[in-house]
């Protein structure tokens, strides 16, 4: 089925959202600025969630002044900007602090928060949370294992780094010889500085896990006694139940029913939710989309390859994402406007050189701290299955972001991403490879000889294995532990015979998954250029902990040299790719599914009005973002009927 005929079953004005531009004139200053007005949908006809708007004059709820106050270059002080609150409140009491009724019982104090919340985003990215975590318990156990991890790592090294003598090692026949005394004091200062500084991070997430401990429980109570959803059943739960039964709360209680009915601001749906919990991970995935960060190593035979592993995207996080939102999750009205646009980029540029010089002091550390703690957690895995970090692959972070689609959330990514690992294995491994299979028969024959010697010699002497040195200081125990692994990721090389080449088949079966297709790819699926472009996206998993590792010395370049440069378009991004949504807020316009603003006859959109191709998405993103949709939008609205016909 091609891409039009799928396509044409979801018209586009059965998408969650048509966006229609506001002829409003008080908001004459606001560039797009869209409003989209919910229908009551009639659940035995297809009609369109949202009906097309007339030209009238819009109601806006909660229009907060702007501070017009000039704004300094380099900072992150905010307009007087507040996300919607769920509170209905009169003009004299929106600054009022409400407190629950006395003698509430847990039920109705649950249902009080629920009614109360006053940021919207971030409860309902808490009710994710919870869910992705597995449920109370799940969530303060990984938290609390985390914490003992740290602290292990920190006091396992930092005694074997500097309270062992290891010059009395060999001399020594107990552990009590060889320990220093008062070994704290004799080290360095530098080693000194770097445990303090991890001490405290330690102590500070310590801090941070016990305030967390209250907003888990209120979390708790949320999914117990008003989802009624039990701990024991959130491992098993799907999410579109859990939004089906958000919904039927919203339906039931008259309370809540009236105050979100009753203010755009706070409407809740399938695609209200999602656009809420992925406000900023959907402008990532634009920004990732459209190629617009450069996060290339800046050294001539690097720059074709981008450099994106979890420190860099922290970075990226910080600095763009942190400057261009604020702290209730909403993006800075001052972003969306042509006015400051020379500050926000000279802001944005010297936020990025400042994370620059920081990540360069702190790097020395960084790199110690992550070379004690691979070694502590991949050891055991290389020492009982080397095939696993040396033979195995995995989707880079760039490809990750490259192959998520708009208001996917991450769980429903993680699974489609995991059925592509055995299809797109199975792709690699057919290519041939003569030279090295007959280079990697060799290397097997060698270690296999010499892995056979010395295990017959041990079956016949024991005693060689331990006490016979074949060469200075190095026994058969030594060699046999090199020699049996070195022998393991050798074999695992060797791809099976049996595999019939058919590189089109098995590509296409990982498109099927992945959903990246570059229009580059097309025709070409045998070449091996496109077998050298895929590896980039599919690396091997020891490859990627080097990148890790070699990202904290790299970072500081590529946000001075590369990320510093792309500052204005990252800027320019946000104002053209945002739109209002009345019920929502701001949010990315490739999120709403505007097939008029950015749709792409090519991927099988209907005549759109789109003449500049920088504003379609790329490789049919937003098209196939909204099939997607679509078919999980499908098992929601079924949850949601199958419990009002259970209550």
């Amino acid at each position: 089925m091609t891409d039009q005929s799928i396509f044409n079953r979801f018209r586009a004005n059965d998408a969650p959202y048509v966006a229609f531009q506001d002829d409003n004139e008080d908001h004459e200053e606001e560039s797009n600025s869209y409003v989209l007005r919910p229908t009551i949908q009639n659940t035995r006809t297809r009609t369109p969630l949202f009906q097309p708007l007339s030209n009238q004059k819009q109601q806006r709820y909660h229009q907060l002044p702007e501070n017009d106050d000039e704004e300094l270059a380099f900072s992150d002080q905010e307009s007087n900007e507040a996300p919607p609150s769920l509170i209905v409140e009169m003009p004299s009491q929106r600054h009022k602090k409400l407190n629950p009724k006395p003698g509430m019982d847990i039920r109705e104090l649950t249902m009080w928060k629920w009614v109360n919340v006053e940021n919207l985003d971030l409860f309902l990215a808490h009710v994710y949370s919870y869910y992705i975590g597995k449920g109370i318990y799940c969530i303060l156990l990984s938290r609390f294992l985390n914490l003992l991890t740290i602290g292990f790592v920190l006091g396992f090294s930092t005694f074997l780094l500097g309270c062992v003598d290891y010059s009395l090692v060999r001399s020594s026949d107990s552990l009590s010889r060889v320990i220093i005394p008062s070994c704290i004091g004799q080290l360095s200062g530098w080693t000194k500085l770097f445990l303090v500084l991890v001490t405290c991070i330690w102590i500070w997430t310590i801090v941070r896990f016990v305030l967390d401990i209250r907003g888990l429980i209120d979390m708790y109570n949320f999914y117990t006694y008003l989802l009624d959803i039990p701990d024991a059943d959130m491992q098993t739960i799907s999410w579109q139940e859990v939004v089906s039964r958000i919904i039927k709360i919203r339906d039931n209680n008259p309370n809540t029913s009236h105050q979100i009915n009753s203010r755009p601001q706070q409407r809740l749906d399938a695609h209200n939710i999602t656009n809420r919990i992925m406000r900023q991970d959907n402008y990532l995935i634009a920004l990732f989309n459209k190629d617009l960060l450069n996060l290339t190593i800046p050294i001539p035979f690097l720059r074709k390859q981008n450099f994106l592993t979890k420190t860099m995207e922290w970075n990226l996080n910080w600095c763009v994402m942190n400057y261009v939102f604020n702290d209730h999750g909403q993006i800075r009205k001052r972003f969306i406007k042509d006015v400051q646009r020379e500050k926000l980029i000279h802001g944005l540029r010297n936020r990025i050189i400042f994370m620059g010089i920081l990540n360069f002091v702190s790097a020395p550390f960084i790199v110690v701290y992550l070379l004690v703690f691979f070694f502590f957690r991949y050891f055991e895995e290389y020492r009982s299955d080397p095939g696993s970090i040396f033979g195995s692959r995995q989707w880079t972070q760039f490809a990750r972001w490259k192959f998520r689609e708009f208001n996917e959330l991450s769980h429903l990514f993680h699974q489609r991403l995991d059925k592509s690992y055995k299809p797109a294995n199975k792709y690699i491994d057919q290519f041939p490879k003569a030279k090295t299979i007959l280079f990697i028969r060799f290397i097997l024959f060698i270690i296999g000889s010499f892995t056979a010697v010395l295990i017959l010699a041990t079956y016949i002497d024991p005693d060689l294995f331990l006490g016979f040195e074949i060469t200075t200081g190095r026994t058969v125990f030594f060699y046999t532990g090199v020699l049996v692994p070195l022998f393991a990721v050798s074999r695992g090389m060797i791809p099976d015979d049996h595999l019939v080449f058919d590189p089109e088949a098995r590509l296409k079966k990982v498109v099927e998954h992945t959903h990246y297709s570059p229009d580059e790819w097309r025709g070409r699926l045998h070449t091996d250029e496109v077998r050298r472009e895929f590896i980039q996206l599919f690396e091997v998993k020891v490859v990627l902990y080097i990148q890790e590792i070699f990202s904290v010395i790299f970072t500081p370049f590529i946000l001075w040299f590369s990320l510093a440069d792309c500052s204005q378009q990252i800027i320019d991004f946000f104002r053209e790719f945002t739109v209002h949504v009345d019920g929502v807020g701001d949010v990315c316009s490739f999120a709403i599914f505007d097939f008029r603003k950015h749709g792409n006859v090519k991927y099988g959109a209907p005549a759109s009005e789109v003449e500049n191709e920088y504003y379609l998405s790329k490789d049919g993103k937003m098209e196939k973002s909204f099939l997607n949709f679509k078919v999980i939008r499908i098992y929601i609205v079924s949850f949601t009927l199958l419990n009002k016909e259970n209550y």
